[in-house]
């Protein structure tokens, strides 16, 4: 714990009779063991199993948790929503959390859950540039992108200096190729 301050315990995924206790940020999650390896390889190289009996092992308990340092406390319990989700619907899950999963599951190699998360923003109004934004950020087959670079060739407007900086320049110039074509 980085800043001195007591983890606090997640008010809902600190769950009783789960197996291991995960730090983020500054707050304690106790989740179970067997979602994390089953569905991702950075989990299963990082929780050893079987554990073996009386070595204090990292996740253990409160004051022994698995520090995840390269994860945001919000981005972690969308996650966690894919797992212990008591209406058993994605419904009401909107880009911006979609998003959340989706960076998490690449990060960690989650592979179903990042096919989901894929799926679910698939059947969202997700805006061309922002979807092109994430969809290469997080490695998505770019089979996903034709239509939202379709919208940005044909669009009226030109691409904006803003929109190129999120955009990323090689991404800019294939635009700009696209657009003097269909010109």
């Amino acid at each position: 714990n980085t800043n001195g301050d007591r983890a606090v315990r997640h008010h809902e995924y600190y769950i009783e009779g789960a197996d291991l206790i995960i730090r983020v940020e500054n707050t304690l999650f106790r989740v179970h063991r067997c979602f994390l390896r089953r569905d991702s390889a950075y989990f299963r190289d990082k929780l050893p199993h079987p554990l073996s009996p009386g070595n204090l092992i990292e996740g253990s308990s409160d004051g022994n948790p698995l520090d995840l340092v390269d994860a945001l406390k919000v981005d972690f319990e969308r996650l966690l929503r894919v797992y212990y989700n008591p209406k058993h619907s994605f419904r009401d899950v909107n880009i911006e959390e979609w998003t959340s999963i989706l960076k998490l599951s690449h990060q960690w190699d989650f592979v179903e859950v990042k096919a989901l998360a894929i799926r679910e923003l698939e059947s969202l109004q997700v805006p061309a540039l922002q979807k092109i934004v994430i969809y290469q950020k997080y490695a998505v087959d770019r089979k996903h992108l034709q239509a939202a670079f379709t919208a940005l060739v044909v669009r009226d407007e030109p691409i904006t200096v803003e929109e190129s900086r999120e955009l990323g320049l090689e991404t800019v110039i294939q635009l700009a190729r696209a657009r003097e074509i269909a010109r």
